[in-house]
């Protein structure tokens, strides 16, 4: 599923009109996606919210690096994962991470209303994974994406990202009949 299409799919835009227009296109057919992205890395919506402005900051500022070696999709993707390692490899996060526990009773709500629209039970053990089968499971199963693609966003052979499935799917089975007991 990978998308080239849009304004200025194939080319870079040049006129400061034909990125603004770009950009307009990119959010819509994208801003969800990174969003839920950023959410599977970080567990905070606002955190989330936080990340994908910056990503839109970011392709916007590079639209003119774009090459077109990829799509639209895996770029925008590349830089969310990019952004979410370097925002929780950073001392601001490390440092707010203990506060931030304290607030997670208060979000909790919210995050159990976001994890209900996303598929409830099944979507919250996906969470509980360990940050990296969590992301290849939430890029195969809610983003639909195919192995390739997930190998070419998270810079990792197609042979690992399946291995990461099965492991994935391991846990989950686990973690679901353990409920069930």
């Amino acid at each position: 599923m990978l998308e080239t299409a849009g304004p200025g799919a194939g080319r870079r835009p040049k006129t400061a009109d034909e990125r603004e227009s770009t950009l307009n296109y990119l959010v819509r057919r994208f801003g969800d996606r990174v969003l839920k992205l950023a959410y599977y890395h970080v567990r905070d919506r606002y955190l989330a919210e936080d990340i994908c402005q910056e990503v839109f900051c970011r392709v916007y500022r590079h639209l003119d690096r774009f090459r077109g070696d990829s799509s639209y999709y895996t770029w925008i993707y590349r830089i969310t994962m990019n952004l979410c390692r370097d925002y929780k490899a950073s001392a601001y996060f490390r440092r707010m991470l203990p506060a931030r526990m304290e607030e997670e009773v208060i979000a909790a709500a919210e995050t159990r209303m976001f994890e209900i629209a996303e598929g409830g039970e099944v979507f919250s053990k996906v969470m509980d994974l360990p940050l990296k089968l969590r992301t290849v499971i939430a890029l195969y199963y809610f983003e639909e994406m195919k192995t390739a693609e997930i190998a070419q966003v998270l810079g990792i052979s197609e042979e690992n990202v399946r291995k990461r499935l099965c492991r994935g799917r391991e846990l989950l089975r686990k973690k679901l009949s353990q409920e069930e007991r």
